[in-house]
This record gives C-alpha cells, sequence and structure tokens, in this order.
C-alpha cells in the first residue's frame, strides 16, 4: 500500500486493487466500509470507516467475520453469493443487501473482490435516504 494514490470511488471496476494502493490510513478514512478476510474468513482489515458507519465497536480482527462478526450474513443470500463466485473461479461480485446491523437494519450497495494473496475485500456503502 502506498500513501499517495488516489482515493476510489465505489464504483471503481478494480476497486480491490485500488484500494491496496492506499495505505492503511487511507483505507480507513473512505467514505464506505472495507473489510479484508483472509482465505479461512478471519478479518485481516476492518475499517474505521466501517466500524463507524456499522456501528460495530467489538474488536474483529483475527475473528471469524460469518460466525463471529456478522453471522446475519452467513445466508444463501450473501456468504453464498461469495461461495457460488468462488466455485465458479471468479469473485468479483456486486449486489444490494440489507444488513442487521447493530444500529438496525440497513440497505447496502456490497462490492466482493478477491485480495491481493488469497481471501477477499468487503466493501460496503450504505444507501443515501
Amino acid at each position: 500500500m502506498t500513501a499517495d494514490a488516489p482515493v476510489p470511488d465505489f464504483d471503481e471496476p478494480q476497486l480491490a486493487q485500488a484500494v491496496e494502493r492506499l495505505s492503511p490510513e487511507k483505507v480507513h478514512t473512505l467514505p464506505y466500509g472495507a473489510i479484508r478476510l483472509d482465505a479461512e474468513g478471519t478479518v485481516a482489515f476492518y475499517s474505521d470507516s466501517e466500524r463507524r458507519l456499522s456501528g460495530y465497536r467489538k474488536e474483529v480482527l483475527g475473528r471469524t467475520f460469518f460466525t463471529e462478526i456478522a453471522p446475519c450474513m452467513n445466508n444463501p443470500g450473501f456468504k453464498g453469493r461469495i461461495d457460488r463466485a468462488l466455485a465458479a473461479g471468479k469473485l468479483d461480485i456486486a449486489f444490494g443487501y440489507t444488513g442487521d446491523m447493530p444500529s438496525g437494519p440497513m440497505d447496502l450497495d456490497v462490492r466482493i473482490q478477491s485480495a491481493a494473496g488469497g481471501g477477499c475485500w468487503i466493501f460496503l456503502k450504505r444507501e443515501e435516504a
């Protein structure tokens, strides 16, 4: 990651690659949430933006995302889409989802792309009211 890369828009086609060019400090300030999972589904990065926007205040690094952090997303409509994309050999998906956040139900735009070195990035943009 480098400090002087431009901040990518949520709709950037190669969003994961663009985010990986940013410093961790810049990723923490993105206007949307950014979560990186390793190949086993353990949280390797959880942006300050995601923490603030979701209202999730517990420590997340090193914990299993779909069982310990977001069991509400461990279903066919969210994790199932990731599993199907991985089985097809291409993890680059986008979809709308209503998440059960600590602050209450929230409509999300979701982008999930492969991360360099394995695992994936989950990007979450809250729909504007």
